[in-house]
């Protein structure tokens, strides 16, 4: 875990995990957004959890329900449609 003074005065705590090589050193300024592991994807001055959100269950069946619609709709025209 490595807490960062900000220029503001807050603090702020990040959880770096054991395996990466660290780019800063105790005591040293950063920027805002500056990496602190060689790893782009673990660790980062300003960096902020995101949440994963998932689709309302009814909206992927009204998605499914619509294609097949659409589908079923092509298919009998194309099949009513005579050849001359």
């Amino acid at each position: 875990m490595s807490t960062v003074d900000a220029s503001d005065g807050r603090q702020v705590i990040d959880i770096i995990p054991p395996g990466p090589v660290l780019l800063v050193s105790e005591g040293e300024s950063i920027k805002l957004d500056q990496p602190l592991t060689s790893n782009p994807n673990v660790g980062g001055f300003g960096q902020v959890d995101a949440k994963i959100v998932l689709q309302d269950p009814l909206r992927v069946q009204g998605l499914f329900f619509f294609s097949a619609s659409v589908i079923l709709a092509q298919v009998f025209f194309g099949s009513k449609k005579e050849t001359v």
